[in-house]
């Protein structure tokens, strides 16, 4: 999977690396399983949702019989310094992603 040419605010973190046979079907199969937590309703080609590290952990763990390594801590260094600098109701929004 390539990410590195998609319009976001941010670097993403990588919190799993592995190898896949099949990572477009493990991809499809997340997508359905956190399609009720899309971010874009109107361009599906957006393929970003509301979820945790950890709620993506829990999922990989049912569909995949190896984890090696996972990290749930965020670096996300440009979004919590950025995310210092915005109005308190933003903060107040953004948080429960923290």
């Amino acid at each position: 999977m390539e990410l590195g040419d998609a319009s976001v605010p941010f670097p993403f973190d990588i919190h799993l690396l592995r190898f896949s046979e099949d990572a477009v079907a493990l991809e499809n199969e997340l997508h359905k399983l956190f399609a009720d937590r899309r971010m874009n309703h109107v361009n599906l080609r957006r393929e970003f949702f509301f979820a945790t590290p950890q709620e993506i952990r829990i999922a990989l763990k049912k569909k995949l019989s190896n984890i090696l390594e996972f990290n749930e801590a965020p670096e996300a260094t440009q979004y919590f310094q950025s995310r210092a600098d915005w109005p308190e109701y933003i903060r107040r929004r953004t948080s429960q992603y923290n």
